[in-house]
């Protein structure tokens, strides 16, 4: 129903807002409303996916980490290749990232609940380092990382 639609994205635009108040309206109603419909596609939670552009970039468009990764889902520009998408595209990071994550978290599926830290993992430091290492990766970086999104999806989800 579209009624219900807006309004969801209307709360997910405030969300993105709270993380990054230098956004506009209307920029966080495109972002918000883009990542609900990738993530919809995807068959994934959009407060997920919330969260981690949050730890990821704090929702700043133009996030360029020391690495090199760049945008909101701060993807590495193989990364973004091999999803076919411009990582400096707020619309197609929002894509690449959701997509990347969905994936991800179809790889792990297998593994029940620890899919969720599996894949976050495998998002931060490779999936090959979490296939070495046969879980997270004992990377400071990556643990922290994994509990910082963990807490704030539970957080965004009331559970």
């Amino acid at each position: 129903d579209c009624c219900r639609a807006a309004s969801l994205v209307d709360r997910y635009a405030v969300a993105v807002r709270a993380f990054n108040p230098a956004l506009d309206d209307a920029s966080a109603r495109v972002l918000a409303e883009r990542l609900l419909a990738v993530a919809d596609r995807e068959g994934i939670d959009a407060r997920l996916a919330v969260a981690l552009v949050a730890v990821e970039s704090g929702w700043h468009t133009e996030a360029v980490s020391p690495a090199g990764a760049l945008g909101l889902g701060q993807l590495m520009p193989g990364t973004a290749r091999g999803l076919g998408v411009d990582p400096r595209d707020p619309i197609a990071n929002i894509e690449g990232t959701v997509h990347h994550l969905a994936w991800l978290l179809r790889a792990f599926a297998a593994r029940g609940p620890d899919a969720y830290p599996l894949a976050l993992g495998a998002y931060n430091a490779g999936a090959g380092a979490v296939a070495r290492y046969g879980g997270i990766p004992p990377y400071p970086e990556t643990q922290a990382y994994v509990r910082a999104v963990l807490a704030l999806w539970r957080r965004l989800a009331g559970f």
